[in-house]
């Protein structure tokens, strides 16, 4: 399956290390010097939502009502539902993956977009009580793309759980 990558950083080498580096000494001893076992590569998918905000500024005046469109673009982790508003997209590149490598997602893509526009409404409501701007309304939040991109995760086996680090 071809898709469109983040590119990795870290080898497997390197995650074998963080993965050591971050447990304890005695742990290590006590449990026998049992390590990571099972390392390999895994996507997990992110989707990137561009959405069109417009707002509306009540004013005194009944016919001068100046409305205003704002594009914000959220990046969505599709496996925990964790979602980040960025400035830019991030790079990637097209690569062939095979289909057992990519985890499924956990969350429905409905749902997510749903999800996605409250947390919008509520951060921009609450943005607005801050700076006491209660003159503002929504007239509506639409959905411009919707575009999939894969990011990388070394995934290892250790004492029957599942450890990501970051690719």
């Amino acid at each position: 399956m071809r898709v469109e990558v983040m590119e990795s950083k870290v080898n497997k080498k390197e995650a074998i290390k963080h993965i050591l580096g971050k447990m304890p000494l005695m742990s290590r001893v006590a449990q026998f010097n049992s390590i990571a076992t099972d390392v390999h590569l895994e996507y997990i998918e992110f989707k990137v939502l561009s959405y069109e905000v417009i707002t509306k500024e009540k004013r005194n005046r009944m016919f001068r009502q100046s409305t205003k469109s704002k594009k914000i673009i959220m990046l969505v982790n599709t496996y925990n539902g964790y979602s980040q508003s960025i400035d830019n997209i991030p790079n990637t590149s097209k690569k062939y993956i095979a289909k057992s490598c990519i985890k499924r997602s956990k969350i429905k893509e409905e749902e997510m977009i749903e999800g996605v526009k409250t947390q919008i409404i509520y951060f921009i409501k609450d943005k607005s009580k801050q700076e006491n701007l209660d003159r503002i309304s929504f007239q509506g939040i639409n959905v411009i793309d919707i575009k999939s991109i894969y990011k990388p995760y070394w995934v290892a086996d250790f004492k029957g759980k599942n450890i990501l680090i970051d690719a």
